[in-house]
């Protein structure tokens, strides 16, 4: 689980009743595509003043299917920079039309959030101080936020070309305009995430694409068709029956290491639901010629 150690922006006004103060002067997050950074992403701390995001690279979080989402814990300072001691926190998920509401239990300065589902989260920290009797008399006007956002995991559709070719030609003659392959749309979905905000399409992502080809049902050994575009022209000359898949991952978070649900695998099919296959048929050898039916 990762930590974010954020630092808490606040003043400190008087008597006042532990009520959240709204603010307008904010207008994130406005992301700008197509997306290839945290920053494109608009992510990071935002304080209740800002009109800018204080861009953090790791508010950018993968989704693991296996978990329902990603676990991180928030951390708010414990003053305010000007001598303030904070004796508790209040915490709240703040939707796209700015509804503030709290997160119950959690007065800490620790927020340990799970299952995040895709999309943009919100949250806000206001702090409190204590009299010297311990009870809490005065809570922050002012805030800092935290933007998230939780990578989708992409949905690739892909489209053949056939160029007037069958799905099959000789070796030694692949076709001048052959058969192309292409990635056509990208999709992501934000169906689980309620908390109103408009999340960028998968198509708003810059991702990088590495193209296969499976010959003759060896799934353990695929074929690296060392392309890295969204399209790729077969023009394989080993004989045999090949299928097709392209691997996609964002751009905007590329340390995904060993993690295999950060690569989103298209499948190439043929238009009826079954992978595409092209064969290749060997070039024949030369034929023998042999005497017989001799009439003299």
């Amino acid at each position: 689980m990762k930590t974010f150690n954020t630092i808490l922006f606040t003043t400190l006004l008087g008597m006042g009743l532990l009520t959240s103060f709204q603010s307008y002067a904010q207008t994130a997050p406005n992301p700008q595509t197509p997306i290839s950074t945290p920053t494109d992403l608009d992510v990071g701390t935002i304080n209740s003043d800002a009109t800018t995001v204080t861009v953090i690279d790791d508010a950018v979080l993968f989704y693991n299917p296996a978990t329902s989402g990603p676990s991180v814990t928030l951390t708010a300072s414990i003053d305010d920079g000007n001598g303030n001691v904070f004796d508790s926190y209040q915490w709240y998920l703040v939707l796209e039309d700015g509804t503030e509401n709290i997160v119950t239990g959690q007065t800490t300065a620790n927020l340990p959030l799970t299952q995040l589902a895709p999309g943009y989260h919100k949250y806000r920290v206001y702090g409190l101080v204590a009299n010297d009797g311990g009870t809490v008399t005065c809570q922050s006007e002012e805030y800092q936020d935290l933007i998230l956002f939780v990578l989708s995991p992409l949905d690739i559709t892909t489209t053949v070309t056939l160029n007037g070719n069958p799905q099959g030609y000789c070796a030694n003659d692949v076709p001048s305009t052959p058969i192309n392959l292409s990635v056509s749309n990208i999709t992501a979905d934000y169906s689980s995430n309620t908390n109103g905000y408009s999340n960028p399409s998968g198509n708003d992502f810059e991702v990088a694409y590495n193209w296969y080809a499976v010959l003759d049902g060896g799934a353990a050994n695929p074929i690296d068709l060392g392309t890295t575009v969204n399209n790729y022209d077969v023009s394989i000359t080993d004989p045999g029956t090949y299928t097709f898949y392209v691997e996609v991952e964002y751009v905007v978070k590329v340390d995904g290491g060993t993690r295999d649900y950060v690569t989103y695998v298209g499948e190439v099919e043929d238009g009826t639901g079954n992978p595409l296959e092209v064969t290749i048929t060997p070039v024949p050898g030369a034929p023998s010629i042999s005497v017989g039916g001799i009439l003299e």
